[in-house]
């Protein structure tokens, strides 16, 4: 097997980003064919799993960047057929739709994603995956906390 890094990083820190970047580079190379990003697929998938209606605003909030990322993601993936946006309540508030597209690609990425955890999770036991993701829940929170604290 062939190894990432030369030496074990001394912080989680560094060995994280790896990771995060070999997941986002599979996930780019299997949905090249249907012409997604990975933030764009979270987005759909948001938006397929989502309760009610759903606006840019709480789009923004979920995905946790600037008004003007969403744009740009909703302007894409409308101009690729795969959402719409329909006038709300409010004039100056458009709801974000699914067309049968985007709700026919949720299978397709839902596949993708399955293979992506089957090969990181390769090797390990059913116990091992049980307390990698209690660690990282725990790192996840102590992260959490942190930001919550500077955000004020």
């Amino acid at each position: 097997m062939k190894e990432c890094c030369p030496k074990a990083p001394e912080h989680f820190g560094p060995l994280m980003g790896y990771c995060d970047h070999q997941i986002q580079k599979l996930l780019v190379k299997e949905l090249r064919q249907y012409d997604v990003s990975p933030m764009q697929c979270r987005t759909l998938t948001y938006l397929y799993k989502a309760d009610g209606e759903v606006n840019q605003k709480l789009l923004q909030q979920f995905l946790m960047v600037k008004p003007s990322t969403v744009n740009g993601i909703v302007d894409r993936l409308e101009e690729k057929g795969f959402l719409i946006r329909t006038a709300g309540h409010d004039a100056r508030c458009r709801i974000l739709r699914l067309t049968e597209k985007g709700r026919a690609f949720y299978d397709d990425f839902v596949r993708i994603v399955r293979q992506v955890n089957e090969r990181m999770e390769h090797g390990f036991s059913d116990e091992e995956l049980v307390a990698l993701r209690g660690y990282l829940m725990r790192v996840a929170k102590n992260l959490s906390e942190e930001t919550e604290e500077t955000e004020c």
